[in-house]
């Protein structure tokens, strides 16, 4: 089938060619396609587009309506084609308009409407498709928005084995921190509808530290060159969060302070000796204290809860005939459990 346009195009070449020899004649010949009527109107001078309407009587034109030549134009001979708008509903994702047009494609309607579609937007029908009057051009923008959100992420509880620690022993040395993500989330709209969500970046805005266990397993297999019985307290720096390897608090002997050392009286056990507490484990005394005098010992502990649920005990403390250097090898310590 051939669009209404095509139509009238090759009309008016027939015409304008059927017409040379009346017009080379004096005689000016119009033909006025109004939809599916035609007038024909003979004249014998050139006249306008306008005046040949008015003698066709054609019915006068609507606002949207469109005259091919222009109305103003002069011209010999030839077909003069009165196109007449129609109505079509065009919607931009929620606003609708009905609207008169003569266009003749979607993409000839949205151009003439002002209105500029993206390379994501989608258009139904397409863009070359003929235009549906009496029906819908329905065009759906395509829109990015961005939001954050941020996720809390849960610690473990991890167990290891503390070398130090008296085998049926079990103390925290590490507290837990529950950590923190943002996420940046791009969220996808079609016709102001969201459609889909991606994460496009994940930040840690706080580091997850999990919650460490320490379980003994150290035993008595020296023999001891003197024995104390002690009374034993118990102290710690770190009174909340624990840190591994970052909150370190150094003793008398200018050793870091964790599970395995203790505070004595230097007259009694010199510093760096290397003791066997019961209860408690191995220690190296590495500290002083201003309570701490004769026959009473003070013992590390990473945590300020376990040091006050230990109290004051009494205890056998053996002292070993080894250096610290080679507790460290004969226990295979490095790192968090080595005394630097």
């Amino acid at each position: 089938m051939i669009h209404p346009r095509k139509a009238v195009t090759f009309s008016l070449v027939g015409v304008l060619l059927g017409g040379s020899f009346l017009w080379n004649a004096g005689v000016h010949v119009y033909t006025v396609r109004d939809g599916t009527s035609m007038v024909r109107v003979v004249t014998f001078e050139n006249t306008s587009v306008s005046s040949i309407l008015q003698r066709a009587g054609i019915p006068a034109l609507g606002e949207d309506d469109e005259v091919i030549p222009d109305g103003g134009t002069i011209i010999p001979h030839g077909e003069i084609a009165v196109l007449r708008a129609e109505p079509v509903t065009l919607t931009v994702d929620d606003a609708s308009e009905t609207m008169y047009s003569t266009a003749r494609t979607v993409g000839e309607l949205l151009s003439e409407s002002g209105i500029f579609v993206g390379a994501e937007d989608i258009v139904e029908p397409n863009q070359a498709s003929p235009v549906p009057y009496d029906g819908d051009v329905v065009v759906r923008r395509t829109t990015y928005a961005y939001r954050t959100e941020t996720q809390t992420v849960p610690y473990r509880r991890v167990y290891r084995n503390n070398p130090y620690m008296e085998v049926g022993k079990s103390y925290i040395s590490v507290m837990g921190q529950k950590g923190t993500l943002e996420k940046t989330i791009k969220v996808t709209k079609v016709a102001k509808q969201a459609v889909a969500s991606d994460v496009v970046k994940t930040e840690t805005v706080m580091p997850v530290v999990d919650e460490v266990y320490d379980v003994g397993v150290a035993k008595l297999d020296l023999k001891p060159t003197k024995s104390y019985t002690m009374a034993a307290t118990a102290y710690s720096n770190r009174r909340s969060t624990i840190l591994d390897g970052t909150d370190h608090l150094y003793g008398y002997s200018y050793l870091w302070l964790h599970y395995g050392t203790c505070a004595v009286d230097k007259n009694v056990i010199p510093m760096g000796t290397v003791l066997y507490i019961e209860g408690y484990g191995y220690a190296v005394a590495a500290d002083i204290g201003g309570a701490i005098r004769g026959n009473r010992i003070d013992l590390f502990f990473n945590a300020f809860s376990d040091a006050c649920r230990w109290g004051l005990r009494t205890v056998k403390v053996h002292v070993l005939p080894i250096s610290r250097f080679q507790l460290y090898e004969k226990l295979g310590v490095t790192g968090v459990f080595s005394a630097r």
